[in-house]
């Protein structure tokens, strides 16, 4: 009878396992039912300090990576050993922070380091299988003129609470720290005073090397000083939303947990109240985010310590290792006829979209059944970023309407609450209804030239009709911007033509005629030659890696204009060039980055006259959110 049935039982099981889409049941996302960890506590502090070490060296042979490892600096997929700090650091901290857990093989490292002589604050995570690493998270905050604490690296001192293995009973599972770590972040959003986190009475932070919780130059512990009475007070006010919390790293021996998030400012207000009434006001009054990587240490099921690094991007970035659940299909409304939009209707709406922006009033406005929406580059809802903060528009835009492609673009100023920033904005219509926006705003505290709004006025140039000898037809017109693009990454070797009076202007100021200079190359270089070719052909733009995702918006063969949008990337890797006079240059900034532009030509006889840009300061080599 046993026999029988073990026979049955294993033709069974022979039955199942031939049936196609039917497999050993496991745990969801879960490829094995029995975890094997391969390397230990040891294991993984070393390959942490080893990637360090070749970080230092800059040599990605030193430490082991897996054949298609991930590697993101502040949230851009970049090629690990060779982009971003790889190919500008000159320097690391012999000693940081350091965390670890076995059982998902993370193992992070918080500390500091040198970018051609200058220091950043550096965050880092890296995952560890089979003896090697399959992917590495960086945060880099560099000093880039916006507020937010930096501290003097050579004072910083990693507290050793978090080295500390904690007695069997101050100890908590994995569950309670991650929830401990969770209410610490719903806390800090929408800060009103309400405290759901457990504190230590004698907490401490530590935030790009500032003691943020004890009164001092920078730090909000002159207003309030401890972890849990500036939350009572309720400073963070600011904090809309925490998001895209991620806890790579929990280690219960020793009660740390390291996590990473996204505090997104909206600033749709730029004053608040906190608990004892006074009044504050916001530093920065448009919407912002700061991506962090974060130690908390929890003894006894308290927060005791706190140790994070963070830097601003873009507002809603995301991270690539975040996974949002796939979305659901549109249900469409179905369209009698196509309905053309000629000029008149696009400069319509493109000004009824000015108009409910500054007033908050997105349901005025004809929207298609599916809209697309970015600002700087990211997409976001309609009523956030700008909508949010935009209180007025300066009198006096350019609109360029293109009824062949459908679309319409604006360029102005506007600004958030009292604030002023450029503005360059493409609109795509379908059925005259309004299926795609995407906005580019430049605001004064970021880094790169910016003009006094207070004196912006569209140029003459623009709004005139070109004589029928002097049009072109599209195609020349596009050949002219994209040879402008070669001739910038180019060093010399200029292929575009241009108007003796050639001038151009970034965010609203003349950087061709001495005034000021382009974006990240060379200070002076607007008073060493003057007029657009003149410096191309000296090679001020060498620095310049590539212009990429070069679009074309809109064009108006009438009065010569094409609106372009492409994204500007500096490497970096050295900040000393020569330009071909012989001299050598600095440039004014030190870091990789990328410039994110919507650029207005005006284009007579098949030579460019001028260029306005709208030049937005992006993290280096910023996905395209259009293609």
């Amino acid at each position: 009878m046993q026999k029988r049935i073990a026979q049955r039982l294993s033709l069974a099981l022979v039955f199942f396992a031939l049936i196609p889409g039917i497999a050993p049941a496991q745990a969801p996302g879960e490829r094995s039912a029995v975890s094997v960890v391969d390397c230990d506590y040891s294991c993984l502090i070393g390959f942490a300090r080893s990637y360090m070490d070749a970080l230092a060296h800059r040599d990605p042979s030193r430490v082991k990576f897996a054949k298609n490892t991930r590697f993101t600096e502040n949230n851009v997929e970049l090629t690990v050993g060779k982009e971003g700090l790889w190919a500008t650091v000159s320097g690391v901290a012999s000693a940081g922070l350091e965390a670890a857990d076995t059982s998902t093989g993370e193992v992070a490292w918080i500390g500091t380091a040198e970018e051609h002589g200058l220091p950043v604050y550096y965050g880092m995570r890296l995952k560890v299988g089979e003896r090697a690493i399959s992917s590495v998270e960086t945060i880099v905050v560099r000093a880039t003129g916006l507020p937010l604490p930096f501290g003097d690296v050579k004072q910083v001192v990693h507290d050793p609470a978090f080295a500390q293995i904690l007695p069997t009973q101050q100890r908590r599972p994995r569950e309670r720290l991650r929830a401990v770590a969770d209410s610490y972040f719903n806390t800090v959003e929408l800060n009103d005073g309400m405290v759901f986190a457990p504190f230590a009475e004698d907490c401490a932070r530590l935030e790009n090397g500032i003691l943020t919780t004890a009164a001092g130059p920078g730090s909000a512990g002159a207003i309030s000083p401890g972890c849990e009475a500036q939350f009572k007070l309720g400073i963070y006010r600011i904090n809309k939303r925490i998001r895209e919390r991620r806890y790579p790293l929990i280690d219960v021996e020793r009660g740390v947990v390291v996590a990473t998030a996204f505090f997104d400012h909206a600033n749709e207000f730029d004053r608040y109240k906190t608990t004892d009434g006074i009044e504050r006001k916001t530093a920065l009054k448009w919407p912002n985010s700061i991506s962090l990587v974060e130690a908390f240490k929890i003894t006894d099921g308290r927060i005791s310590r706190i140790e994070a690094v963070f830097t601003y991007v873009p507002y809603f970035m995301h991270s690539p290792f975040y996974e949002y659940p796939p979305l659901p299909p549109v249900a469409k409304t179905k369209s009698a006829s196509d309905q053309s939009c000629n000029e008149d209707c696009l400069i319509g709406l493109a000004d009824g979209y000015m108009d409910a922006l500054v007033t908050q009033r997105p349901d005025a406005l004809p929207w298609a059944d599916e809209v697309r929406f970015t600002e700087n580059g990211v997409g976001l809802r309609i009523g956030e970023g700008l909508w949010g903060s935009a209180r007025s528009k300066a009198p006096g835009a350019l609109r360029v309407a293109d009824p062949a492609n459908g679309s319409v673009t604006w360029y102005g100023v506007v600004s958030d609450h009292d604030l002023p920033a450029y503005y360059g904005m493409r609109m795509q219509v379908k059925n005259r209804r309004i299926a795609e926006v995407e906005s580019f705003v430049a605001r004064a505290r970021n880094p790169g030239p910016f003009g006094d709004a207070a004196k912006f006025s569209v140029d003459a140039s623009y709004e005139r009709a070109l004589a029928g000898s002097e049009r072109q037809p599209r195609k020349r017109m596009v050949a002219a911007v994209e040879a402008y693009a070669r001739s910038l990454k180019e060093g010399g070797n200029v292929s575009a033509r241009f108007a003796a009076s050639c001038t151009r202007v970034e965010n609203g100021l003349v950087v061709t005629d001495g005034q000021g200079a382009p974006a990240v190359v060379a200070q002076d270089a607007a008073t060493q030659e003057k007029g657009c070719e003149a410096q191309l052909k000296l090679g001020l733009y060498k620095p310049l890696d590539d212009v990429r995702g070069l679009r074309i918006a809109a064009i108006d063969e009438e009065r010569g204009l094409v609106v372009a949008t492409s994204f500007a990337d500096f490497g970096l890797r050295e900040t000393r060039y020569t330009t071909n006079d012989g001299k050598q240059r600095e440039t004014q900034v030190k870091y990789p980055s990328t410039r994110e532009l919507f650029e207005v030509y005006k284009i007579r006889n098949g030579a460019i006259e001028r260029i306005d840009a709208v030049s937005v300061f992006q993290p280096y080599l910023m996905p395209l959110a259009w293609r």
